[in-house]
């Protein structure tokens, strides 16, 4: 079977998911972009490094003791509240997204459509040039390998993941980790 082409020989013409977004759903979209975008691992690099800065910084005042021991709590407290953001972050997006109730997005040969209760996002494919794959969902992704992820597209929301994969490989570019 060539590229673009459905189960019959045909190409495929358009694809609807349908989802209601959940914490998973987010958790996973994050967790592949930070491993396979220039831009997420410069982020979880830059985490790491005041993270651990923190904490040196806070053990090293705790040894000298006394006065030195409320920048030393907050030290480690900045610390902490690094590593937890991202949990944070998703947190915070799940409960915006919940609020939008199903999101239908559908897919075809012009773009990506994106609707909810409250809104109706069209997005050229020009705009959505690359995608990631994990095992439960596609993200697709516009400008470059730089941006953050745009469109979150579960497996679940659709009965022919293989027509989806089909229609978003011959529109989109699938980044590869390095």
């Amino acid at each position: 079977m060539g590229a673009g082409e459905g189960s019959g020989g045909q190409a495929v013409g358009s694809v609807e998911v349908r989802y209601t977004p959940t914490a998973a759903d987010f958790r996973e979209a994050r967790a592949a972009w930070t491993r396979h975008t220039a831009e997420g691992r410069r982020g979880r690099r830059n985490m790491y490094v005041v993270a651990s800065g923190a904490t040196v910084s806070a053990g090293l005042l705790a040894l000298v003791g006394g006065v030195a021991l409320l920048p030393a709590v907050l030290l480690a407290a900045l610390a902490l509240l690094m590593f937890t953001m991202p949990r944070r972050r998703v947190r915070r997006v799940t409960r915006m997204a919940a609020d939008k109730g199903e999101f239908r997005v559908l897919l075809d040969g012009q773009g990506v459509v994106v609707s909810s209760e409250e809104s109706v996002t069209q997005l050229a494919w020009a705009e959505q040039r690359y995608f990631l794959e994990t095992p439960g969902l596609f993200l697709l992704m516009g400008g470059d390998e730089e941006t953050r992820v745009l469109t979150l597209l579960p497996k679940r929301g659709i009965a022919d993941v293989r027509e989806l994969c089909e229609l978003i490989d011959r529109h989109a570019t699938a980044l590869v980790p390095d």
